[in-house]
């Protein structure tokens, strides 16, 4: 069976021990690659070190260079109780499924104390918003005493949504934060509103002014990771509104 076949061939790969019980947070390329964005501004602001990497053949075959030294596209990072999952390419649709039952599966192996996704929402509205979903009523709740607004109706495809779905089938705590974002075109700025959220959660001190002042390099750094994104994003099917 090839989802057999695919889910076998997906490896997590860590190179240091993750502390006991981490938070995960989860910014794969989506809608204004706002939560690789905010992923990768993290990794930078908080001095995550690599802590591990994934690796399948279903992942584009590339080699990432940094300072001339070759790195995993996917890669893990992590300092003190927190784990960022961030890639430098894509997921292809069809990896979705199985990419994360492996991640949950894992998260639930290591006993993580929560995963967040992050991802946006498309909206001609420009005023910046943030909106949450979760896997139970008392994590809803808990975003509500933090005046995170709640998305209520709707549909949250690609790997937010599938996340959301495993996590909830495994017990394991989760929640999405859906930064409001124009469309698909880089959006720091939408970044910023998430990276502000997690802040008041998890008590990070994370200062997103940088990120707003370089939102027009970030912008053009990150355009071709985009455009990669846009193709894939029309092949899933699009008979419901699809929020990521």
């Amino acid at each position: 069976m090839i989802g057999m076949e695919m889910a076998e061939d997906i490896r997590i790969n860590l190179v240091r021990e993750l502390e006991e019980s981490p938070i995960i947070i989860e910014g794969l390329p989506g809608v204004g690659l706002v939560g690789g964005i905010a992923a990768s501004f993290m990794i930078d602001k908080l001095e995550m070190e690599l802590a591990g990497y994934v690796e399948s053949r279903y992942l584009p075959p590339v080699a990432l260079l940094r300072d001339g030294v070759t790195q995993h596209p996917f890669r893990i990072y992590a300092k003190g109780g927190v784990a960022v999952l961030y890639s430098d390419v894509p997921i292809a649709p069809a990896l979705v499924y199985d990419l994360s039952k492996k991640i949950v599966e894992w998260a639930s192996r290591i006993k993580a104390k929560q995963i967040i996704t992050l991802a946006g929402i498309p909206s001609p509205l420009k005023e910046p918003a943030v909106y949450g979903v979760a896997t139970s009523k008392e994590i809803i709740e808990y975003l509500k005493s933090q005046d995170v607004e709640i998305l209520r109706e709707g549909v949250i495809s690609g790997m937010p949504g599938q996340v959301l779905l495993d996590c909830a089938q495994a017990g394991l705590p989760a929640l999405c934060l859906l930064a409001q974002t124009p469309g698909m075109s880089p959006d720091p700025r939408g970044a910023a509103e998430l990276i502000k959220v997690l802040n008041r959660l998890h008590g990070f001190d994370i200062d997103v002014e940088p990120l707003i002042q370089e939102a027009e390099a970030i912008e053009a750094k990150m355009e071709e990771l985009a455009k990669q994104t846009r193709k894939l994003k029309q092949q899933e099917v699009k008979e419901l509104p699809m929020f990521y």
